[in-house]
């Protein structure tokens, strides 16, 4: 039977506690009292029963329920906002919002049923249930809420805007999606809205943040936090001179994000340079994780886009996936964070082909260019660490976790800082699995690596060429997902960029071109991510 009302009747018991409650009154003909408990997928409206005539509820009980889910929607009704008209001529040319009203009411809404839900309450109790209900659902009516300046990146979907909020003056990157374009591509709807449930679960000073989510008839616009820093690729565009230091601080910060994300089973399977940026610029320890497009649950089977990520920086477990119902780790994540670590740490990219295939080719193979001299270069430390990293075999790879604990990143950790303190609580065989780890690191004879390395590679240049030339590669196993290409929120332009050098830190002056010229290839055959 196809429900008709807002509130659907409850066909389960209920025993959790609500996170909020609140005493709000129905606008209706009767303006009855009403009891509402906030959960973190539902509200749950209750019968009330009082005891000798006293206005405080003596038992209640579950009644209703409101879902909170992609078709759930509400709307903030205020009294009439402040407006400052301005005159050219004695013609009027707009009307700009300077205050907002003060709310009065909230509407719940659901798709495919014509009459809301209002309900009122006090001021204060208001605001809190809108900011409950903006962490959860769509809200109705963005071009009432926001003074939107000009646009400031574009991509194949939607377009994102410098807006401030004008009912606190907050400054974001508003990404607007058209609801055409997005749901007639395949699983374009779907993704959506996967990207947007992801997000509102993260909550991370090293994750880009989504502040609310506003709809209307034709688009969705998601309101993220606006980063002023460049993406990471881009300085490895220019002459940028990292510092041990600073590439410590990056990586800390990081894995920071990383762990808050896979201690709540997400992961997020397209980490790459463009994907990591700066809430400031030239703030190194601003560093923020973007892009949660393909991020998934890692018990949510089957994944959404099972096979997918970034040649170069994608893990080999998930490159060399033959069944497409195959699950796989979020440690898949510190394999991507593995080969950023690398470029950061050597000047140079992890894979050294100079074609699309020879570098799909070695990522599948994780043949990481470990004999390099520039890698050579670093100290013990960290090729203990990155060699971890970067382990082609999952189980044997480190996690996020543990790779904060490596004493290559523990001394960058600030000892004032509450979350560097990291709990090995929760898994009593964390410092025992850090010690396999690192014994079997010792073992590493990067010598042998080299020699091994410089055959495979050579091989892997003759196969990839010949396939080349014979267009044997499938299409599905190179299969491009059009989704909005990286979109970071920044206000200056980076699309006219000078084409500079990256350099390591353990490196003159001087820098190499490689990172530059293997990203160039990459963007042309896949634009951001590719379905392999």
């Amino acid at each position: 039977m196809q429900q008709n009302k807002v509130w659907r009747k409850i066909d389960y018991d209920i025993r959790e506690k609500p996170i909020l409650q609140f005493r709000f009154q129905k606008v209706g003909r009767k303006s009855n009292e009403l009891y509402i408990g906030c959960f973190n997928d539902y509200l749950i409206k209750y019968k009330v029963t009082h005891l000798n005539g006293f206005q405080d509820p003596f038992y209640t009980i579950p009644y209703k329920l409101f879902d909170l889910e992609f078709t759930s929607k509400f709307e903030v009704i205020r009294t009439p906002s402040k407006l400052k008209q301005e005159k050219h001529h004695t013609k009027v040319r707009g009307e700009e919002i300077l205050e907002l009203g003060e709310i009065v009411a909230i509407r719940l809404i659901v798709e495919n049923i014509d009459k809301p839900y209002e309900i009122q309450g006090k001021t204060e109790q208001m605001h809190q249930f809108r900011s409950f209900l903006g962490n959860k659902i769509n809200q109705i009516g963005f071009h009432n809420l926001f003074r939107v300046y000009k646009k400031i990146g574009r991509g194949n979907f939607a377009s994102v805007y410098l807006a401030e909020r004008i009912e606190d003056n907050l400054r974001m990157a508003v990404k607007a999606f058209s609801k055409q374009i997005v749901y007639n591509e395949e699983k374009g709807r779907e993704g959506l809205i996967n990207e947007i449930q992801i997000m509102r679960e993260l909550e991370h000073p090293n994750l880009m943040r989504l502040y609310e989510v506003y709809e209307t008839k034709n688009s969705i616009y998601m309101g993220l936090e606006l980063l002023e820093g460049d993406q990471l690729f881009e300085y490895l565009k220019k002459k940028v001179q990292f510092t041990e230091k600073q590439v410590q601080s990056i990586m800390v910060g990081l894995l920071m994000g990383l762990k808050h994300m896979h201690q709540k089973g997400i992961m997020h399977r397209d980490l790459k340079l463009e994907n990591i940026l700066f809430k400031q610029q030239g703030n190194f320890d601003s560093v923020v994780i973007a892009d949660f497009g393909l991020a998934t649950h890692v018990n949510k089977k089957p994944y959404l886009y099972q096979k997918c990520g970034t040649p170069g920086f994608v893990a080999p477990e998930i490159i060399n996936l033959k069944n497409m119902y195959q699950p796989y780790d979020s440690v898949c994540d510190v394999y991507s964070m593995g080969v950023v670590f690398y470029i950061l740490l050597t000047g140079r990219p992890a894979f050294t082909g100079k074609t699309y295939n020879t570098i799909v080719k070695q990522n599948k193979e994780a043949n990481v260019n470990f004999d390099s001299p520039h890698f050579q270069n670093t100290p013990k430390e960290v090729q203990s660490l990155i060699f971890q990293m970067l382990q082609k075999d999952p189980l044997l790879r480190i996690k996020s976790i543990e790779a904060l604990l490596h004493p290559y990143l523990q001394s960058a950790l600030l000892i004032e800082d509450d979350e560097a303190h990291i709990s090995t609580d929760d898994d009593p065989n964390l410092m025992e699995r850090i010690q396999i780890l690192n014994k079997q690191t010792e073992k590493v004879d990067f010598t042998r690596i080299k020699r091994q390395n410089s055959q495979n590679i050579k091989e892997l240049r003759l196969q990839a060429t010949q396939e080349l030339k014979q267009n044997q590669t499938s299409d599905e196993e190179l299969k491009i997902i059009m989704r909005t290409p990286v979109i970071t929120g920044r206000v200056n332009s980076v699309e006219n960029s000078p084409m500079l050098k990256c350099i390591s830190p353990f490196q003159s002056a001087g820098g190499y071109d490689e990172i530059v010229h293997d990203q160039i290839i990459l963007q042309r055959y896949s634009g951001k991510t590719l379905n392999i």
